[in-house]
């Protein structure tokens, strides 16, 4: 959802984001156990930090800000019964990246991960007297990302094959028969026996067979870049990349890119 510029998360989104992390932790050494909310009305609560207004402006008017205003919220809330940091530190890149935004190649796991305890444990700013000290927390937060984020180029735009999958199902396309490393495009389509009369019948018809590593590999540029040329999935067709991409919170990419922290944070 989209409010004065920023691309915000809704509380579906972050449901989600919770529920790919139960899946994939839940065959590790810290499965989210128990999984779901103890909350809605307090998710509801933390997801509506992005939304706060003063008179006609966003209180969190920077992208980086709203990320991060996101993020305590989820942590410091606790709408789930498990797994709210971790919730929270994926929802908050999940946001950066909606915005064009994404944490620098020298932020070190532990240095996120230091980040995160600081967040859970209120250490981000001192408390003072005069002012709300979550205000203050989210402003020391965003001094903290400001100088740790980069924009984006569209062509380092980069998916795993079970965000790929959700993303052609928008289009109408499907991934089945994986086989030998690979995996089928497919589309299913009514049509006619014979022309202009007749019953229809269900087509399959198969746009392209691309390379399959696993679900939660990464999909090569390459290979997206052929599979839109195939599937009419590009520029020529009216279709740019952000629309291609819209809806992707590229949650399975920062669960694989940032494991070592997620695995950490599950033990505290």
């Amino acid at each position: 959802m989209k409010i004065f510029g920023i691309n915000t998360i809704i509380v579906e989104e972050v449901l989600g984001i919770h529920e790919t992390l139960v899946r994939d932790f839940y065959q590790s050494k810290d499965p989210i156990e128990p999984p779901g909310l103890r909350s809605l009305a307090l998710l509801e609560s933390a997801v509506g930090r992005q939304c706060t207004s003063l008179g006609n402006e966003l209180k969190y008017k920077s992208a980086i800000s709203n990320a991060a205003t996101l993020c305590y919220g989820i942590c410091c809330n606790h709408p789930f019964l498990n797994g709210n940091k971790r919730t929270a530190l994926v929802a908050m890149l999940c946001h950066l990246d909606k915005n064009g935004l994404t944490l620098t190649e020298d932020v070190a796991q532990n240095e996120l991960y230091s980040f995160m305890l600081k967040v859970a444990s209120h250490r981000f700013a001192p408390r003072l007297r005069k002012y709300d000290p979550s205000d203050l927390e989210v402003e020391q937060m965003s001094r903290w990302l400001e100088n740790r984020t980069r924009s984006v180029k569209k062509y380092e735009r980069i998916i795993t094959y079970r965000e790929l999958r959700n993303v052609l199902k928008s289009y109408g396309f499907e991934m089945e028969n994986p086989k030998g490393n690979r995996i089928d495009i497919v589309k299913y389509e009514w049509r006619r026996k014979w022309p202009i009369i007749g019953s229809k019948e269900l087509i399959r018809k198969r746009y392209d067979h691309i390379p399959y590593p696993g679900e939660k590999k990464t999909v090569g540029k390459s290979v997206i870049k052929n599979l839109r040329k195939h599937c009419g999935l590009t520029e020529d067709e009216g279709i740019d990349s952000d629309m291609f991409y819209s809806g992707d919170t590229n949650v399975d990419h920062f669960i694989t890119k940032y494991q070592k922290t997620l695995k950490r944070l599950a033990k505290v």
